[in-house]
């Protein structure tokens, strides 16, 4: 069985009719299509990326004009297959001579593993060999199709953790995280919520002289990297910044088997994919490469040195980021998706010709990865939001300013219960729940405060309001005072240590708050508009 991910119709789609289909690439462009179908949500982020990745590399529009023409248009079966036509050398999936994100060599004399070391979040060699697969228990992956064994290897490679001497991480960073920009309209097409986070030719994306090498490196020799020297960088020679899109650091040939089950599909299909062959040192990018669907920090000190990926971290995803994923902050020295930020700086596109942007949210996905393990998976669907470019700075900091507020009350929250339940003892437990409890109680006050910021600032003040401030901190307290009493005093039969716990509750009550906040918003210690 051959498969071309470019011609054949592998990849399943949702219809408007909630029908599920296979089709070909060259019918992205249907007006009925709204979503892909894919059984794990890594590979659906993935296949996003994927489709993104399609669209950048070979129908990129030249400019803002032609991105619009399209958009507005949507691109007929012909003119996809005509683009589709330039890049399907290079997305075979078997065969004898290059094969999708594949080492060029065959191989073998590398080592044999099972397919399910593919999954990210498949046990290691170390836990399997200890016993400690408590949560993805092995032996759960056999065999996979075709499609899961090219999607398992896309995920891969593009996410690729530490996995061991010389086996490379990803051109981001071992697990980075990915945002894009995605529209809540259902009746919205899939082409369209994917072009939205395709950039003109016209920015730093343009189009390559040749579909070789310098895009796919898996049609050509690995450039790989026992020796020192040898890491791949954006501005090398015979590298094109498209190939941020298609790296490839771990060398790996699919062993295509007998017909069988695939274990993730639970479909029947006339090839599995039970094993691969691999071997170390594959391609080490380094650098500064600014993939275009993720976020980036820097030393705020020191811009010049290299940026990286920002990664998914315990304690999840939320609003405390939230600014940073859509605006870059150049205080604190995070850099946002560049596909987000052109759209958070185009106000005049989404606002007067697309009509889209209260539809409009950012997706933020990733695995949390600690070295070679998959600790979880985090995504969220925040707001989306965009402002004119000269008061996006002080809209950042004001915005900064207002998190670091909220944590003040979160860290208040949690000293207060520590000592309702300990006193002066000290606790080796995790109060992380405490942390998420709390976020997710002032999540939406937070957005609210932000839309009566973007309001205060585009009108000419400098900050948030003192009435709308003294608001927002009073919700933070309210909200503190309702977890605690929910986590310490709700159970009326917990009568033990009642004076403690009522101490460390007028503690939380009088949370104290950085001097220079209140005297910059006009408030007081309490919290309340001074006179």
């Amino acid at each position: 069985m051959n498969l071309n991910l470019c011609i054949d119709p592998w990849l399943k789609f949702r219809l408007a009719s909630g029908e599920i289909v296979a089709l070909p690439l060259k019918e992205l462009g249907r007006e009925d299509l709204r979503d892909i179908v894919l059984p794990r949500q890594d590979f659906y982020g993935a296949g996003w990326q994927f489709l993104v990745g399609i669209l950048q590399t070979a129908f990129a529009p030249a400019d803002e004009s032609e991105w619009l023409e399209w958009y507005e248009g949507s691109p007929s079966s012909e003119a996809l297959a005509t683009a589709l036509g330039k890049i399907e050398h290079a997305f075979e999936l078997f065969g004898d001579g290059p094969c999708f994100m594949q080492d060029l060599e065959p191989l073998d004399d590398g080592t044999n593993v099972d397919v399910s070391s593919l999954l990210i979040d498949a046990p290691g060699g170390n836990t399997l060999k200890l016993n400690t697969d408590h949560f993805i228990k092995r032996g759960q992956v056999k065999a996979l199709s075709p499609v899961m064994a090219a999607m398992a290897l896309f995920t891969l490679q593009i996410n690729a953790p530490a996995g061991g001497q010389g086996h490379r991480t990803g051109l981001r960073g071992g697990g980075p995280l990915t945002t894009l920009v995605v529209s809540s309209d259902s009746s919205l097409s899939l082409f369209r919520r994917l072009w939205l986070n395709v950039a003109p030719t016209d920015s730093d994306l343009p189009r390559p002289l040749k579909y070789d090498e310098s895009v796919f490196p898996w049609l050509a020799p690995t450039r790989t990297s026992k020796e020192k020297g040898t890491e791949v960088y954006l501005n090398d020679e015979g590298v094109h910044t498209l190939q941020q899109y298609w790296a490839m650091p771990r060398r790996i040939r699919l062993e295509p088997s007998e017909a069988g089950r695939c274990d993730l599909t639970h479909e029947h299909t006339e090839i599995t994919v039970a094993s691969y062959r691999t071997k170390n040192y594959g391609a080490n990018y380094g650098g500064t490469w600014a993939h275009p669907l993720t976020p980036y920090r820097y030393d705020p000190k020191k811009p010049e040195l290299e940026h990286f990926s920002s990664k998914g971290q315990p304690g999840g995803i939320g609003y405390r980021q939230w600014h940073q994923f859509l605006f870059e902050d150049s205080g604190e020295g995070h850099l946002p998706a560049k596909v987000v930020a052109r759209m958070t700086k185009n106000q005049e596109l989404l606002e007067e010709e697309l009509e889209l942007e209260d539809q409009l949210s950012v997706w933020v996905f990733g695995f949390d990865m600690d070295n070679m393990k998959a600790r979880s998976w985090h995504e969220a669907r925040m707001p989306f939001l965009s402002m004119s470019a000269e008061l996006i700075p002080l809209f950042v900091q004001e915005v900064g300013g207002q998190v670091e507020v909220a944590n003040d009350h979160r860290k208040a929250l949690r000293r207060a219960c520590k000592n309702a339940w300990l006193g002066d003892g000290d606790s080796n437990g995790d109060l992380g729940f405490i942390d998420e409890q709390f976020w997710t109680a002032t999540e939406q006050d937070f957005y609210a405060m932000v839309d009566q910021l973007k309001k205060d600032i585009e009108s000419g003040q400098q900050k948030l309001n003192a009435q709308n401030c003294q608001h927002w901190v009073g919700v933070l307290k309210q909200r503190a005072l309702s977890l605690f009493d929910a986590l310490v005093l709700s159970d009326a039969s917990q009568t033990e240590h009642i004076e403690r716990k009522l101490r460390a509750r007028r503690s939380l009550e009088w949370t104290k708050l950085n001097k220079a906040y209140l005297q910059k918003h006009g408030l007081d210690k309490r919290g309340v508009i001074s006179v």
